[in-house]
């Protein structure tokens, strides 16, 4: 990267165009040095389990992230960093999100599971989060060398890194909940009879629904797809900041169970998105209503 890493790019005006592109770059050669050459390579002893079983980090996800943290605390200086590995191990970094008036939110390698199994279903994402809303997000998809990439008030784009066009994105229009498809993750919520419940549930509402095991992905076929809703339990920053801020700015709509604004400090309140907030609205009602109770 060189002089790009050389000088800040907040001097007390934000210029967020600007930065976009020095953050893209710094994304592509991170993924070309430390996450693409361990693809279907990784050895056992590169695969490490963090808080539980099937909870997983390799190499690959710590040394990306060690990289991207200190190339982005160059680029806006006097930023912080809550990343995926670092807070698993500082859980407090998450603070962060609402005591910093500037902080990047990085998971190096999302659909980490996927990647030790060589399923091409990971992504980089990353996120800018000025005095705690997200106001620059990219979903980077390194096997494809594409991204997608938003800016507060600038609308989500689709760019392939060989091209110096982009795709203005949308979400697709709101249908009759028989008619939606989307993603459905109930990992820790209440219990697993429960779930399995709400799993039958959803199978007789929703046209149907799948788990990618990769957030940015799901995020990305929402608003490049035939993809209507994600329902969330969990809600990770870094799993769901980037792709709130690109959701967003493709016209969708997203709300914690509860109806409040999602706020990625608060990792269990569940997160709905939609096309827009009538649909969010009917599928709280029938879906979720009889279980928050």
């Amino acid at each position: 990267m060189g002089p790009l890493l050389a000088a800040p790019f907040f001097n007390g005006k934000f210029t967020v165009t600007d930065l976009m592109k020095n953050v893209v770059a710094v994304i592509k050669e991170t993924a070309n040095e430390l996450i693409l050459p361990r693809f279907k390579a990784l050895t056992s002893e590169q695969i490490k389990e963090k808080n539980g079983p099937g909870d997983l980090v390799t190499i690959a996800d710590i040394e990306a992230e060690e990289k991207l943290s200190k190339a982005f605390k160059q680029l806006v200086i006097g930023s912080q960093v809550v990343g995926e590995e670092i807070t698993s191990k500082k859980p407090d970094t998450i603070n962060l999100l609402s005591s910093e008036p500037l902080v990047w939110v990085i998971d190096p390698i999302d659909g980490t599971k996927n990647f030790t199994k060589g399923i091409d279903l990971f992504c980089t994402m990353v996120c800018l989060v000025r005095f705690g809303a997200p106001v620059l997000a990219v979903i980077f998809d390194p096997l494809n060398d594409r991204y997608i990439a938003a800016e507060e008030g600038s609308g989500s784009w689709l760019h392939e890194v060989t091209s110096i066009s982009a795709e203005k994105l949308k979400v697709c229009e709101a249908v009759d909940l028989e008619q939606m498809s989307g993603f459905l993750s109930l990992g820790g919520f209440r219990d697993r009879a429960t779930r399995d419940k709400m799993r039958s549930l959803a199978s007789q509402i929703f046209k149907g629904y799948d788990n990618l095991g990769c957030s940015g992905h799901e995020y990305v076929q929402l608003v490049t797809d035939e993809k209507h809703f994600t329902i969330n339990y969990r809600t990770f920053p870094w799993d769901h900041l980037p792709g709130s801020l690109i959701h967003s700015e493709a016209g969708g709509y997203q709300a914690s169970f509860d109806g409040e604004k999602y706020d990625p400090t608060k990792l269990t309140k569940g997160l709905i998105t939609a096309p827009n907030e009538l649909a969010w609205k009917k599928i709280r009602k029938k879906f979720l209503h009889s279980y928050l109770s």
